[in-house]
């Protein structure tokens, strides 16, 4: 099957990328005209040029492609950039899915997010069938725009696309193509983490998260929506996985629920007025206390499903 593979030169899309190639398919790598596909080139994959915010070179990109499995997003938690997360999330991922009606495109994996299916206060798994919750969600737009996106992929499948969803959670491991940046781990391992704020989610390795989304594309029920996670740990737990397997000091412990609201409420005042930045952007903190547990016993029985162990998959992270 010829995929066009939006997001390629991301953590995730390059990795789907990978996983076509070991199942037997043609990927074709869209990125954007600025993006850097040099890594990606000098692997022999196809790359093609288009812009989830120009629908006209989004139909270039997709000509000739069986499927699609849509990776692009726009990450990151800060108000300034709200409004082209919203257009890119959600108006850019409604102009994929109507070209990919427009083109017959025969099958469609919206990579979405666990966030979308929803957060809980306590560590207790989500399924598939969790209700959204509304306006007790916590207020993060790239939250809020990942919901809406699937909210898009429902009317495109009203209107005949054959779509499914997978809702990868938090994800370890190296960059597919290109250097990987650093992270939480990547701080855990070299000892710089004292404190971790409260919560949890479910952590995989994102070559096994990818490997999902091939198997979603292939065997995945259509109007289905799939977890696609691994162990249920905390965010200090998984910290001080990182820690002792990199032999640096742990993290001692995690900071009061308590604080992390008081500094909310602070960044949120910084914010009002545009003097916030990004390392202490509300949305930071609004987070502090949210667990995305999930249960992938679904995606386990009907794709194959199979996150490999999660001090597997931290040894082999590089990030």
């Amino acid at each position: 099957m010829d995929v066009l593979v939006t997001g390629a030169g991301g953590f995730v899309g390059g990795h789907v990328v990978k996983a076509l190639i070991a199942a037997g398919h043609h990927p074709r790598a869209l990125l954007r005209p600025s993006s850097d596909g040099s890594a990606l080139e000098q692997a022999g994959i196809e790359v093609r040029r288009g812009d989830l915010l120009d629908e006209t070179s989004l139909h270039r990109a997709a000509r000739g492609a069986d499927g699609l499995v849509h990776c692009a997003a726009r990450l990151g938690a800060w108000s300034r950039q709200d409004e082209m997360q919203r257009r890119i999330n959600v108006e850019g991922t409604a102009a994929i899915l109507r070209v990919a009606l427009q083109r017959k495109i025969a099958r469609v994996v919206h990579v979405s997010s666990v966030v979308a299916v929803g957060l809980r206060r306590e560590p207790v798994p989500l399924t598939e069938e969790e209700p959204w919750m509304g306006r007790a969600a916590p207020r993060i737009n790239y939250v809020l725009t990942k919901f809406e996106a699937e909210q898009r992929v429902k009317v495109a499948l009203a209107a005949g696309l054959a779509a499914t969803i997978v809702n990868p959670a938090a994800m370890v491991g190296p960059h597919a193509y290109g250097p990987s940046k650093g992270g939480m781990v990547a701080a855990a391992r070299e000892g710089r983490l004292k404190r971790l704020h409260p919560g949890g989610s479910s952590f995989a390795h994102v070559a096994d998260v990818a490997t999902g989304c091939v198997q979603a594309l292939e065997r995945g029920r259509v109007g289905e929506r799939y977890l696609l996670g691994g162990e249920n740990v905390t965010w200090l737990e998984v910290c001080r996985r990182a820690a002792r397997q990199a032999g640096a000091p742990e993290p001692r412990g995690t900071w009061p629920l308590l604080a992390g609201r008081g500094l909310a409420l602070a960044a949120g005042l910084l914010d009002a007025v545009h003097l916030s930045r990004p390392p202490w952007a509300p949305e930071r903190y609004r987070m502090w206390g949210w667990y995305t547990f999930a249960d992938s016993s679904k995606a386990v029985a009907e794709l194959g499903y199979a996150p490999r162990d999660l001090d597997a998959a931290l040894a082999d992270s590089g990030a």
